[in-house]
């Protein structure tokens, strides 16, 4: 049995506005495998969240619309999925954390039977089990007390501790593939690190294969197996870890690199950051969306769309500086 839990090929998501179709995923590939963590980085509005809500089909159809591609999570076909069975599917074979968990918990009802209620949904268990099980579920997101912790509402909760018990309702149900968006964006960093080595211990102890979408590379470094970089709707760069930090063949996960603040360089040294701004997906360029900020853009960049390079192993990139005809590249075209 293959341990692909979900796979998406050349995924189109657009959105129709009263300015017209903005273009948010354009061609969007990627896989995670069992028990795989897969950072997906880039700046606000590059698609990450777009393609993410995707999985779930959480974006209000219409305005956004699913033009073309395959999006498969556990050998279901997502993309021709009805409402109904997409009612199955959420919490039960998928689930997201939310970036802000107050806007997802619901402030009247105390944080215990938010948990019952999802666990109830999915699972055939009493209530009097499920209220057992969300106890539990509390207790192995570390919440202390969790008996009394379910009693009481979510304003009574801090924000770390409100972080925890949306985890602890996203594993409520044992989801093939769990959904981080942005999940320590709001938090202060030790909260952020005590996070990130929770998704770990989950990883670790439940085999779930995890996406972690952020846009900060600094987050990802010591969780995710494989990192995907985004940027203008479109993946520029996938690899393991270690090949996007030591050998990055895009310029601009180079350059997300170079802005990410340096520990051992001296006072007179200024933080580095990207020129420019990113591309109206209302229209996007034709050729590289990056170009327009790339310090190495050549003209072909601004005419045509870089195909798929291989770059070595398991890491591939999508631009014209690793064409075989460009000086110093020896890499393979996809």
């Amino acid at each position: 049995m293959s341990d692909r839990v979900l796979d998406i090929k050349d995924l189109y998501v657009s959105f129709d506005t009263y300015a017209g179709e903005v273009q948010a995923v354009r061609g969007v590939s990627y896989y995670v495998d069992k028990g795989e963590v897969l950072a997906v980085v880039g700046e606000s509005g590059c698609g990450k969240s777009v393609t993410a809500q995707t999985i779930m089909k959480l974006n209000p159809m219409p305005p956004a619309r699913i033009k073309s591609g395959e999006l498969v999570l556990d050998g279901i076909d997502i993309v021709n999925s009805s409402e109904e069975k997409m009612q199955t599917i959420r919490g039960k074979e998928v689930s997201m954390i939310f970036q802000d968990p107050m806007t997802c918990l619901n402030p009247t009802m105390q944080v215990g039977k938010q948990i019952v209620e999802a666990i109830v949904h999915h699972q055939n268990l009493s209530k009097e089990e499920a209220s057992a099980k969300a106890i539990e579920m509390l207790k192995l997101v570390q919440i202390p007390n969790a008996e009394e912790r379910a009693k009481q509402y979510p304003h009574q909760f801090s924000g770390g501790m409100r972080q925890r018990a949306m985890i602890a309702m996203a594993l409520s149900c044992n989801p093939k593939l769990l959904i981080a968006d942005e999940p320590t964006t709001a938090l202060d960093v030790t909260i952020q690190a005590q996070i990130i080595d929770l998704l770990a211990d989950i990883r670790k102890n439940f085999d779930t294969a995890i996406i972690l979408i952020t846009h900060d590379l600094g987050v990802v470094a010591s969780l995710a197996d494989r990192i995907a970089v985004m940027y203008a709707g479109k993946v520029v760069e996938t690899g393991k870890s270690k090949d996007i930090f030591y050998n990055a063949s895009h310029p601009y996960t180079s350059a997300l690199l170079n802005s990410l603040p340096k520990h051992d360089t001296n006072k007179e040294d200024t933080l580095s950051s990207i020129p420019g701004t990113p591309p109206d997906l209302l229209n996007p360029p034709k050729g590289c969306a990056f170009a327009s900020r790339c310090e190495k853009c050549m003209k072909i960049c601004k005419e045509k769309q870089p195909p798929v390079f291989n770059v070595g192993e398991g890491h591939e990139a999508s631009c014209w500086l690793l064409h075989k005809d460009c000086p110093t590249s020896n890499k393979e075209e996809k």
